[in-house]
């Protein structure tokens, strides 16, 4: 899935005692003697690109940067007009950097750490209205009306999505794509982009997660939908009516993150207090754990995916402290913390250790970052 992390501050920090919509509780205690997996070998890499066109390779083991990759040609400035980042996703061994507001694309071979092709999809603007991923053997882009489908290095295939429908959420099953936007839900066939099954839901989507899963809009209410067909098999409701906000993991070990603090697992509603203070909570689902930020506490939650128990409060030290806000990427064994407000660090989570290392030095305002993890240069 592509990653374009611009974390800018916490949302919604207001105290739970002060809301109406969240009940008081304490925190979820760490517990005593827990044993926190750690993952055998480690052979993945953290790639990082910033505006002004450069992507490094950080090792997911040393945390030392092991490649640079200029993505414009060779001896041309940094592409102009882009204040962002590119656009990220990961795939097939390669790296996808994708800038909308140009239609620049360029894939790397990330074992050879080279620009192994470039191509041109245009953008729309917003720049959140190109929603990249990659999933079934392809890096596809949707966008309103459109979805773009990459194959190799060269070519990009068009494919006409409802004129009328703008996707806002993607996911995907073993066999199907599932776009949504609103209250519309498109199941598309990755061999046959054209083989197109729109369905009406009787209520809108926030977020579309594996499994399927779809959280409402404001709403406590999260929906299971059929894999194969996108039928409603059931829903679960958050306690005290707290919004869902995210969905991480997939199978027994899906965890709805709310608005009030809490991350409660979809299979049995095991409920873990990760914070006191409202706002939106980064997670990312590696190592048989969820994790968890706290961006005012400044801490990283792990959470064993299958107990519920906390496994440790990991302290984040934060590029600004004064807003100490972050976002988390992982892959399948490694957990990175990217500083918020365009604060330009990165840290990675020693799992073993129990600890948060910083690896690239941040500071506010030195710039946004996105992030993808694949495999590392060779």
């Amino acid at each position: 899935m592509a990653v374009l992390l611009l974390v800018t501050g916490l949302t919604a920090a207001c105290r739970v005692g002060d809301r109406d919509d969240c009940r008081e509780g304490k925190l979820t205690p760490v517990t005593p003697g827990a044993v926190m997996p750690t993952p055998g070998s480690i052979d993945e890499a953290l790639w990082v690109a910033d505006e002004r066109g450069s992507l490094r390779a950080i090792d997911g083991r040393s945390g030392r940067i092991t490649a640079t990759v200029v993505l414009g040609r060779a001896g041309d400035p940094p592409p102009a007009g882009h204040p962002f980042p590119p656009m990220l996703a990961a795939g097939g061994g390669r790296v996808y950097a994708y800038w909308p507001e140009s239609g620049e694309l360029a894939v790397v071979d990330a074992v050879a750490a080279r620009v192994a092709g470039r191509m041109q999809v245009p953008g729309v603007r917003p720049y959140g209205g190109n929603l990249m991923f990659f999933a079934h053997g392809s890096l596809w882009i949707a966008q309103p009306g459109r979805l773009w489908r990459v194959r190799g290095t060269a070519d990009a295939l068009s494919t006409a999505l409802p004129a009328d429908f703008a996707p806002g959420s993607v996911t995907t099953s073993d066999h199907w794509l599932w776009l949504a936007d609103g209250g519309t839900l498109i199941r598309i066939n990755p061999d046959r982009p054209q083989d197109q099954q729109p369905s009406d839901l009787a209520k809108g989507v926030g977020q579309l997660a594996s499994g399927i899963y779809a959280t409402g809009v404001n709403s406590p209410e999260i929906r299971h939908l059929d894999p194969d067909d996108g039928h409603e098999l059931g829903t679960v409701r958050l306690d005290d009516n707290e919004f869902a906000l995210a969905i991480v993991g997939h199978g027994g070990q899906a965890w709805a993150l709310g608005n009030c603090g809490n991350a409660m697992r979809l299979a049995d509603r095991r409920r873990v207090r990760v914070s006191t203070v409202s706002q939106d909570l980064p997670a990312a689902s590696a190592m048989g754990s969820l994790w968890v930020g706290d961006g005012v506490r400044s801490e990283v939650v792990r959470i064993d995916a299958a107990t519920g128990a906390v496994l440790a409060r990991l302290p984040v030290a934060a590029a600004d402290a004064d807003d100490p806000s972050f976002g988390l990427v992982a892959g399948r064994s490694t957990v990175w913390v990217l500083d918020g407000d365009f604060g330009g660090g990165v840290s990675r989570i020693d799992a073993a250790g129990g600890r948060v290392v910083r690896v690239l030095p941040g500071k506010p305002g030195s710039g946004a970052l996105s992030a993808v993890v694949s495999l590392p240069p060779r």
